[in-house]
């Protein structure tokens, strides 16, 4: 499998109407499609919605705290290691859940071409990293258990390399419930590091971006640039400046040394610069 932080094409899947259960896995990867600002604000406010009260439909917290149990039982039988549960990607997970629930379908790509890098940078305020995300459908008569959810990625060698990778040190995990429809999504990550305070979605003064990036490690350097894996932006180069930025939709990113002549680029927050 691939490391999360690479960009790959999400492999979308069609919503199984009928049958036991749907299953979809990939690391988060770009759709490699220009969305307008209107396409970000539009969607960044479904995912608060969603997030709020889960479209009519019913959070099972206790049952998404349990998957996390259950993961960490079968990693630490492979040796993969303990993950820890990471408030944002949870709370992306439960974004995402929610939107599945409401719109029934059962893909990592939203209809709209957002994949789950993006949903981490629009939720998640704080975090630098990207995120592999598994997802779990099943329609039963009685109550889905989290037992059974977990059965449905057994049974798909994917979804179980991703669950086990050692890679993975945190994890977060969001459980709708839609009458007899039971929806599962499940984040899995290594964060490279989390900015000194959250990053508000809509910006106007440099002064806070460049106060979220105090205390970063010394091998890290933060930037601004176009989002990762959204076409072309704004701006398309990454740069460290911010004050002569027109409007539009940024990407904060943080660049961390690997030799003397290279490095890696690694997402953070998604923003509105007005």
């Amino acid at each position: 499998m691939t490391t999360p932080s690479s960009l790959h094409r999400p492999h979308r899947r069609a919503v199984l109407a009928a049958g036991l259960g749907a299953l979809a896995a990939t690391p988060a990867g770009a759709a490699d499609k220009p969305f307008s600002l209107a396409d970000w604000t539009r969607y960044e406010t479904r995912l608060r919605a969603r997030l709020a009260d889960a479209a009519g439909e019913a959070f099972d917290d206790p049952a998404a705290r349990e998957i996390l149990t259950l993961t960490n039982s079968v990693r630490a039988r492979a040796r993969a290691g303990a993950c820890v549960w990471h408030p944002g990607l949870a709370e992306t997970a439960r974004a995402h859940a929610a939107d599945l629930a409401s719109r029934r379908y059962v893909e990592h790509l939203s209809p709209e071409g957002f994949d789950p890098s993006h949903r981490l940078w629009l939720v998640e305020r704080r975090m630098i990293g990207s995120a592999s995300e598994n997802i779990a459908y099943r329609r039963a008569s009685q109550a889905t258990t989290p037992q059974q959810l977990m059965t449905l990625w057994r049974r798909s060698p994917k979804h179980w390399e991703n669950l086990l990778s050692p890679k993975h040190t945190h994890a977060g995990f969001g459980i709708v419930r839609a009458e007899d429809r039971t929806y599962l999504v499940g984040l899995y990550a290594h964060p490279a590091a989390a900015l000194a305070e959250p990053l508000p979605f809509r910006l106007s003064d440099p002064a806070t971006i460049w106060r979220t990036l105090q205390g970063l490690p010394a091998n890290l350097r933060g930037g601004v640039g176009a989002p990762q894996g959204a076409g072309a932006g704004p701006r398309g180069a990454e740069d460290d400046a911010a004050s002569e930025r027109r409007s539009g939709v940024y990407q904060l990113n943080v660049r961390r040394r690997l030799d003397a002549r290279s490095y890696e680029l690694i997402g953070g927050p998604i923003f509105v610069w007005s």
